[in-house]
């Protein structure tokens, strides 16, 4: 009960928002499976395929290198896609943008089954990553939409535990799928999944933007909106901790195929051994994220954590280069980093999309492409240089932290004059 008169009483303060938004429910873990199913597509499909890698380049007589190339192309689509859907659904509702992003996304996954050059792989990853945003970006619009405060955390939080499962368990669906089949079959998975997708939109998801609340849109104000996000000091610095927390805690996703059959010394079926530890701290930590902002306060519970995180990156470090743990003592690290950025995540997106309760689609755009741009700089950057090293798997995660806390220092300084701007109090009081 007392959760819920919070929950209410911070919608009520919160000025230009959905008019309906104090009438909504508590977040309940019905309405978190839904959405966190939805927003889950994009991630799962950057790694369900990893484990094919090899299978692909041999089909396609090329290197493993141009495969991997592969999921470049997707990841720098997505994050371009991720920047401008948001906004799109600012105008034309969320429902829609959704809808259409699964639709098209399964025409894709048909094509990549359908292959058989690298280069016509390349085309139907890059309409892939085009289009996958859809469902991540617009979730995080939807629950702003929905819920304040820390009803908006609490909600993040609910499906950060349904969303932490399917970057995770992306590799080992993909892999027995590739043992049993062949990498085609990861494909069929895909567009099943992005149909259900469409489906449980269209029936269940209710939509969240009226008609009077849309946005006119036009290139201008496009521009308008994107530079009134873009030169938000608060709000960048704090889309950009967000993005660098994450690009700490999926580097070991990013390079699991590396780290599983390297430097863990297992198999091409064995990824469960790496993904279900940093699942299981995760769901745990995204059960206590909005408990803990709210005993503690958000802002001094996310200081402890992030300095918790640079604490197990640190030791974890030291552990690997000195005393050269082996699995399973070498997921320690990993597995605390995971626990700390599942507390972070809720919070910091939910205290990210306060500065703009007029347009979340386009604020949601930018955060997303941040989380993408990390998990990016992974794949890209990290995992080639820290590849068969542990002990730079865990400086990298520390390094992470280290910008995530520099760069939210600077966002909560300027936090209360870009708040004032917006005429809201603080929604996290």
């Amino acid at each position: 009960m007392l959760q819920n008169r919070f929950n209410s009483a911070m919608a009520l303060r919160e000025k230009n928002t959905n008019p309906s938004s104090s009438r909504e429910k508590a977040p309940t873990i019905a309405d978190a499976a839904l959405l966190g199913f939805i927003s889950s597509l994009g991630p799962f499909a950057v790694n369900a395929n990893v484990p094919g890698f090899h299978a692909i380049a041999a089909d396609m007589g090329v290197s493993f290198i141009a495969v991997q190339l592969s999921l470049t192309v997707y990841l720098a689509t997505y994050a371009v896609a991720s920047l401008f859907v948001g906004a799109v659904s600012d105008s034309l509702g969320r429902k829609p943008v959704i809808i259409a992003g699964m639709l098209l996304f399964m025409v894709a996954s048909l094509g990549a089954a359908l292959a058989t050059t690298i280069e016509v792989f390349y085309f139907w990853r890059f309409v892939q990553g085009l289009t996958a945003a859809a469902g991540q970006v617009v979730t995080q619009a939807v629950v702003r939409d929905r819920w304040a405060g820390l009803g908006a955390a609490r909600m993040n939080a609910l499906i950060a535990m349904f969303f932490a499962v399917s970057p995770a368990l992306a590799p080992v669906v993909g892999g027995a799928l590739i043992v049993r089949f062949s990498w085609h079959a990861v494909f069929v998975f895909l567009i099943v999944y992005a149909g259900l997708i469409a489906l449980f939109t269209a029936r269940f998801i209710p939509e969240t933007l009226p008609a009077a609340k849309r946005r006119a849109f036009g290139l201008m104000q496009l521009l308008t909106d994107y530079r009134r996000g873009f030169t938000n000091i608060a709000f960048m610095a704090g889309v950009a901790a967000h993005g660098c927390c994450f690009m700490g805690g999926i580097l070991y996703s990013a390079g699991a195929a590396d780290f599983v059959i390297r430097i863990m010394h297992l198999g091409v079926d064995d990824f469960a051994y790496l993904t279900f530890p940093l699942i299981g701290t995760s769901l745990v930590g995204s059960w206590y994220a909005a408990r803990w902002a709210q005993a503690f306060g958000p802002v001094r519970m996310l200081y402890a954590t992030i300095g918790f995180m640079i604490a197990a990156g640190a030791a974890s470090t030291l552990a690997d280069y000195s005393l050269g743990w082996g699995f399973p003592l070498i997921l320690i690290g990993p597995m605390l980093y995971q626990f700390g950025m599942a507390l972070c995540r809720p919070v910091m997106m939910a205290m990210n999309l306060d500065y703009f309760p007029d347009n979340r689609g386009m604020a949601a755009s930018i955060q997303q492409f941040f989380v993408t741009a990390g998990f990016s700089v992974s794949t890209a950057l990290w995992v080639p240089l820290v590849m068969g090293s542990a002990w730079k798997y865990s400086a990298v995660m520390t390094f992470s932290a280290v910008l995530v806390l520099a760069l939210w220092i600077i966002s909560m300084r300027k936090r209360k004059s870009a708040l004032r701007e917006t005429g809201l109090r603080e929604p996290m009081a």
